[in-house]
């Protein structure tokens, strides 16, 4: 996969459960966990915004 520029990794209650996000020079966003970076998953700026849309939303509350 092409160069990828990562955001800070976001992390929540001082685990090591982080997240990153980042996207390739195309533009595509890209998500990892930082316990596992070679595990990438590669979707659409749709399919991002939808993902940060549903969690502001509440949707995704029982999965935590």
């Amino acid at each position: 996969m092409s160069e990828i520029q990562w955001q800070e990794p976001l992390c929540g209650g001082g685990g090591n459960a982080c997240l990153q996000i980042g996207h390739t020079r195309a533009g595509t966003p890209i998500i990892r966990e930082t316990t596992r970076p070679d595990e990438l998953i590669a979707t659409t700026r749709e399919g991002l915004r939808n993902l940060i849309e549903a969690a502001k939303r509440g949707d995704l509350d029982h999965l935590v």
